[in-house]
């Protein structure tokens, strides 16, 4: 057949010429491309411009009064309330008026000096270096509080949408742990693959499509990272962590499963963890100095 078809080929070259060479040769048109992958800032341009298009036209002074000072956001796996649904992992917004911070547990610290607010119908909008904020007044539930405000958060082409107020709580600072009662369907799981008990998770948090990374320290000292699934109920790397493998955020605190409180430690202290019902879950063991 292939030779029947170069023959034709090149039997209308011989006849026609160019025209006949042209009607042999691949359509470059026609060839099957994908499209294209969007990259993180025309993802997050696309997502900004919907934002701005829901904050409505300018505020008049009323409308820009509920926007002034400082907020204080946060948000994590589980624990919103809104329309939009939970967001990815945990996280915490300090909006102040010369500074905007963004944290992520195991992640880091990003923003800047925030630009001049954009004050609208229904909402606010500021950018502070690369983390681009917008907060509007409207009821939010986070773990079963109630906060007048709703925070979305553009960040390397990621949305984060968490609960907001007014003012900044300069008390504890949030910590992978901030969401241990979602991470536990994953870190049940995870623990059933440990061999030396007891185990210590040493840090957890959310990576997207459902998937949840586990750290686990064993009583031998040997570390181990498992990715499962959100539900625990599919574990999809179980694997030996080395020594210089470390996340930001790793080891404070950590957590023990089961009820028996752990032995006491110089400069580690343990407190119970307990789930949002009042159920214990474990215990916290922090560095007490």
């Amino acid at each position: 057949m292939r030779n029947f078809i170069r023959g034709v080929c090149l039997g209308s070259v011989l006849a026609f010429g160019a025209i006949g060479l042209a009607a042999c040769q691949r359509d470059p048109a026609q060839t099957e491309e994908g499209p294209a992958t969007p990259s993180n800032a025309e993802r997050e341009a696309a997502m900004a411009a919907e934002q701005l298009a829901a904050l409505g036209g300018p505020a008049n002074a009323e409308q820009r009064a509920l926007y002034t000072g400082e907020f204080q956001a946060s948000g994590g796996i589980g624990a919103l309330d809104t329309a939009e649904g939970a967001s990815e992992g945990a996280w915490e917004l300090r909006l102040l008026e010369d500074y905007a911070q963004f944290s992520r547990p195991g992640l880091g610290e990003d923003g800047g000096i925030p630009s001049e607010r954009d004050y609208r119908e229904r909402g606010m909008r500021v950018v502070a270096g690369a983390v681009t904020i917008t907060i509007m007044q409207q009821p939010c539930n986070a773990s079963g509080v109630e906060l007048p405000y709703v925070a979305h958060i553009l960040f390397e082409g990621v949305a984060y949408t968490g609960c907001a107020r007014r003012g900044i709580n300069e008390g504890e600072r949030p910590t992978w742990a901030s969401v241990l009662p979602e991470l536990i369907p994953a870190i049940d799981a995870c623990l059933a693959r440990a061999e030396s008990r007891p185990v210590r998770i040493t840090f957890a948090t959310t990576l997207g499509e459902g998937e949840v990374s586990v750290r686990l320290r064993e009583s031998n000292g040997s570390r181990h990272e498992c990715i499962a699934n959100s539900a625990g109920s599919e574990i999809f790397v179980y694997e030996t962590l080395s020594d210089l493998d470390r996340r930001s955020g790793e080891g404070d605190p950590e957590f023990q499963r089961g009820a028996a409180q752990p032995r006491a430690q110089n400069c580690r202290v343990a407190e119970p963890a307990v789930a949002r019902t009042g159920e214990q879950l474990g215990w916290l063991v922090r560095n007490s100095c």
